[in-house]
């Protein structure tokens, strides 16, 4: 590599990345260039390598959530300093548009996104160092600044949620991140009961520790028989879908109780026909929630919840690789071998790749 050139990882097609040489950007009015110095994996990355991107035809670099280094500002920069350590949501709304206009800035119709961080640096647009990019405090590791945006996406589903205290409260997909991070914010907002539902023992075993009252594992548990029971044959108050599958879009209704309140997070593909009892949610009262993305202000909540310290999110990390080697996390992942993968461009099993250069 010269010095005009970084290693990126590239996406080409379904299941198809590559290791590069690409040159470094240049920051332009406005924008900021860091050094990587870790990006974590999640789901929005597995889904990409599996089958693309719509906002972004290949080749492009891809990966989303970072901590790094300020090397580079453009003209007209200000709050920041080179050297500072820092993080950025992967988006910013335009403030202007019609959604954005009506208070939904995360279904802003001209969302300006930042991909790029599975490289050796990252180039930060003008509209997301004006508004969600943070300086990431001593306390705070590289890792865990980073997911800030997934923690942005659950802090917008748990604000419409509305958890009161001593609420009982069902997650699907409980050992995922989302599901992880799901948890930990509705005890932080006074739950007085968290169900964890998984498929993991030892991802259930983690929600124990981050203090489910009772874990359950859907491959050889009675689910809706015992939410039933716990929740003396009412059902819960609030039940998050996390995993994104039609059964537990389906299990999810069925599982909370009248009056009470459903929360699909979880996204389905495009075409997915869900089947529900109409009557049910219509008597029931059932309310049903959407979720999609997250503002800038979730974002910069989010980022005070991580600098606070109240939410666990190492034990989301779950093995640490080099650049070169982030296909095989992105495989550990659909496995469910792991939660997250911190991906480390500076670790020296980088180099010594087969690298193309361009």
């Amino acid at each position: 590599m010269n010095d005009n050139k970084m290693r990126a990882v590239v996406y080409l097609a379904p299941e198809q990345i590559e290791l590069r040489d690409v040159p470094i950007p240049t920051p332009g009015p406005g924008e900021m260039l860091v050094r990587v110095r870790a990006a974590t994996t999640c789901g929005t990355d597995l889904k990409t390598y599996c089958r693309g991107h719509p906002k972004f035809p290949p080749p492009f670099v891809f990966g989303h959530e970072f901590g790094g280094d300020v090397v580079a500002l453009g003209e007209n920069v200000s709050g920041f300093r080179i050297g500072d350590r820092v993080t950025a949501n992967v988006f910013a709304e335009c403030g202007t548009c019609f959604y954005c206009r009506h208070g939904q800035g995360n279904l802003c119709e001209q969302l300006v996104y930042n991909f790029g961080a599975f490289a050796e640096y990252n180039l930060i647009l003008a509209s997301i160092v004006r508004g969600a990019t943070f300086v990431i405090p001593a306390n705070v590791s590289y890792e865990e600044a980073a997911l800030v945006e997934p923690l942005s996406t659950v802090v917008h589903s748990q604000n419409l949620l509305n958890i009161q205290p001593g609420e009982r409260v069902v997650i699907l997909g409980a050992g995922g991140a989302i599901g992880l991070m799901q948890q930990q914010m509705a005890l932080l907002r006074g739950a007085g009961q968290v169900i964890a539902v998984g498929h993991s023992d030892a991802r259930l075993a983690v929600a124990k520790e981050l203090g489910a009252t009772r874990v359950i594992n859907a491959h050889h548990e009675p689910v809706s028989q015992i939410v039933s029971e716990l929740t003396n044959g009412y059902g819960a108050d609030v039940v998050i879908e996390c995993a994104g599958q039609k059964s537990t879009w389906e299990l999810a209704v069925d599982l909370v109780r009248r009056g009470g309140r459903v929360c699909w997070f979880g996204g389905l593909a495009s075409g997915v026909k869900v089947e529900l009892d109409a009557a049910r949610l219509h008597y029931g009262a059932i309310n049903l929630i959407n979720t999609h993305g997250a503002t800038v202000e979730d974002a910069k909540a989010a980022f005070e919840l991580i600098t606070s310290g109240v939410i666990n999110l190492r034990c989301l990390l779950s093995e640490t690789l080099p650049l070169s080697q982030l296909e095989l996390g992105l495989k550990k992942m659909a496995a469910g071998e792991v939660i997250k993968v911190v991906i480390r461009p500076d670790l020296s099993s980088n180099r010594g790749q087969n690298v193309k250069s361009y």
